[in-house]
């Protein structure tokens, strides 16, 4: 398929959101078979055109509830034909109801369609070596999420705020990272706790379309990593008060809970990358000893330990 023919389907697509979109219309459009038009679409954009309509639906449907309308009105407005099967759909892709997401998202852009580079090209699928070059790329991004977390400790320690980090690697491809630094700068201020929040970590779903097109994701800010978890919990622990805050790929699933006891300063994240872009994660000691011996030189008050619980 051209690659001018299929951008002339996406933007087809995203044009008639609202509306039930056929195949033979974009076969139509396409001037082939709807037979050979799906065969084409599956190998170019590696998922079924009915799968990619229903996808961009949803990411629209984000919108909308951002702006306050009713679950059922935005079911009916992406041509769903339940509340029930859109509410279905819209958890299976983004983890979060709708109802949760028009709650705790902050806000939402929907990403653009991108046209993959070899569109050109029929066959798509990757011979051994690409293969494993890609499930590679996903291992090393999958580790520079908590990389991106140990960062945040490693910048306390330098200007000797902190002087442990631990690391767990749990049961079920989680990882726990926990330190003993000053922690995020949440108060009894919970206005202002949200607030910092949502602008260091609050993020939005990332579906694995959208990854395909990232990259390596060195510097992608915590924002980016918690989009890119099933599950992350964050407890900071500060004097006399402890906060704790879940998210599902980004995106709040309650009010900042906030705990009156005396605890050590310190923060903790639980963090599940997830599985529908990197599979199921192991995250390797190997890999995190070697980080840390590359990342930690000079900082000689700092003592950081890597283990595993099968607990």
């Amino acid at each position: 398929m051209e690659l001018h023919t299929l951008n002339k389907v996406l933007a087809y697509i995203d044009a008639h959101i609202h509306e039930k979109i056929t195949l033979s219309e974009l076969s139509e459009i396409a001037c082939y078979s709807p037979f050979y038009f799906s065969k084409l679409f599956s190998e170019i954009m590696g998922m079924p055109v009915t799968g990619y309509i229903r996808i961009r639906k949803l990411q629209h449907s984000i919108i909308q509830l951002l702006d306050g309308k009713k679950v059922l009105d935005v079911a009916l407005l992406y041509a769903f034909e339940s509340h029930e099967g859109f509410t279905r759909a819209f958890t299976q892709l983004f983890g979060s109801t709708p109802s949760t997401v028009r709650k705790h998202l902050t806000s939402y852009t929907v990403p653009a369609y991108v046209v993959p580079k070899n569109s050109n090209t029929r066959r798509i699928a990757m011979d051994a070596e690409k293969r494993f070059s890609k499930t590679e790329s996903a291992e090393n991004n999958m580790h520079q999420l908590a990389f991106e977390f140990i960062k945040h400790s490693l910048e306390e320690a330098k200007t000797g705020y902190c002087t442990k980090i631990e690391i767990t690697i749990l049961p079920d491809g989680k990882i726990k990272i926990a330190d003993n630094g000053r922690g995020m700068p949440l108060s009894k201020d919970l206005h202002a706790s949200k607030a910092v929040l949502n602008k260091i970590l609050a993020g939005s779903p990332i579906t694995n379309a959208e990854y395909s097109q990232m990259g390596d994701l060195t510097q992608a800010g915590l924002q980016t990593v918690n989009s890119l978890c099933e599950t992350l919990q964050i407890t900071v622990s500060k004097g006399d008060q402890q906060f704790l805050q879940t998210y599902v790929r980004g995106i709040a699933q309650h009010d900042l809970i906030v705990n009156n006891l005396a605890c050590t300063p310190g923060t903790e994240v639980i963090f599940k990358p997830d599985t529908a872009i990197f599979g199921e994660p192991v995250f390797s000691q190997a890999v995190l000893r070697n980080w840390l011996a590359a990342n930690t030189a000079g900082i000689e008050s700092l003592n950081y330990e890597i283990s595993v619980s099968n607990a």
